[in-house]
């Protein structure tokens, strides 16, 4: 069999790097397509561009136009070229992931497939205004597409719109990394000028519209404001898929200036990775620490980790039984909502709780053995 996978986000694409691993070493597949419709994917798959059972081949090459890996739409002839390059290579099943951004090329590539293809949303939570859900009924009804989705209110989610959708329950890669921290993390805390004895609060950026994390911004620096918290510190890192990094920054700094005296507490991580993106000189500002310390790592230090939604790093907190919070009220989170604090101040005084484990979610295998599954049909 010939398998595709076209992917654009870190969260379908790290889904999709694993399955393809999974497939590989089952060696259930013949032959393997990749293709990155983004440039945050290509950069994401570099490390299986030179894997001989994988055939990297991303959107601006299939399209012949380079622009492409910016546009949110697609045209119909770029849709043909890609329906060719589906035939020309006999690719018998195809992947398809659902991005973060609001972007409907996925999708419009989904409703021109001929051949059998699962749509991985692989989302923790459910956002109102995701374009995902204005395509699950022309998808579904397709008669050769199934939804992989990592819990049962997902699914639940999708049959409220399509009865008759298939749709499969396969985890999520944050749930399936579920595990205590390797090692000691205090040279982490010291990176991001926090003391062992410190309560580090990581805050995780997102991909949202920017508004999202500004106004979740604004809510815990008024907060933190207060005074009532003095042996906390938070650091705030910026999402690697961030698409205006200049902005967004820029925003966030005019948020922290109406709360100056925070800034003995509340640092934004400024990486080698985020600065380099950046097009004008970084501000001198006491928000800002320049520190090569990713989410995942700062978020192993954490003791306790918020976020404006429910995302991969905070998923992996509350199953860890690390006090969690997302401000967004307007999404509803797949895993048990008790699981999270209610507001900002119940947040920054939470204790830690029993941690939890995927078999109270129901779930036996890896999100990449059960995906892998599907693809391999």
């Amino acid at each position: 069999m010939i398998v595709a996978f076209f992917v654009s986000s870190l969260g379908d694409t790290d889904l999709a790097k694993s399955t393809i691993t999974r497939l590989i070493e089952q060696k259930s597949v013949n032959s393997i397509f990749l293709v990155p419709m983004t440039e945050t994917a290509i950069k994401r798959t570099d490390d299986l561009a030179g894997n001989e059972m994988v055939s990297r081949v991303s959107l601006d090459e299939i399209t012949q136009r380079p622009e492409v890996l910016l546009e949110d739409k697609i045209s119909h002839e770029d849709l043909d070229n890609i329906t060719r390059f589906i035939d020309e290579n006999k690719i018998q099943r195809a992947y398809i992931g659902v991005p973060s951004a609001n972007n409907d090329v996925p999708y419009q590539i989904a409703n021109t497939l001929k051949i059998p293809f699962t749509v991985a949303y692989e989302y923790m939570f459910k956002s109102p205004t995701h374009r995902f859900f204005d395509y699950v009924d022309s998808m579904a009804s397709k008669g050769n597409c199934d939804f992989a989705v990592p819990l049962s209110p997902a699914k639940d989610d999708i049959l409220a719109i399509h009865p008759g959708a298939s749709v499969y329950e396969i985890g999520h890669l944050s749930l399936d990394r579920l595990k205590p921290p390797a090692g000691d993390t205090g040279y982490i805390k010291a990176s991001l000028l926090a003391e062992v004895d410190d309560d580090l609060v990581f805050v995780s950026g997102t991909t949202q519209p920017m508004e999202i994390d500004n106004d979740f911004l604004d809510a815990l620096l008024m907060e933190l404001s207060t005074g009532k918290y003095p042996t906390l510190k938070l650091r705030m890192g910026i999402h690697p898929g961030i698409k205006n990094p200049d902005l967004y920054l820029q925003t966030l700094l005019q948020t922290c200036e109406k709360y100056p005296k925070t800034s003995r507490q509340f640092k934004i991580i400024m990486t080698d990775q985020i600065e380099g993106r950046l097009t004008d000189p970084l501000p001198s500002t006491p928000f800002i620490l320049r520190a090569n310390v990713s989410g995942p790592s700062a978020a192993e230090a954490a003791d306790r980790i918020t976020q404006a939604v429910p995302g991969a790093l905070l998923n992996e907190a509350a199953l860890m039984g690390k006090p969690a919070y997302f401000h967004e009220q307007s999404v509803t989170p797949y895993l048990p909502k008790a699981w999270f604090s209610e507001n900002v101040s119940s947040f920054f005084t939470a204790k830690p709780q029993k941690p939890h484990s995927r078999e109270e979610l129901g779930l036996e295998e890896t999100a990449p053995t059960l995906m892998a599954g599907l693809m391999a049909r």
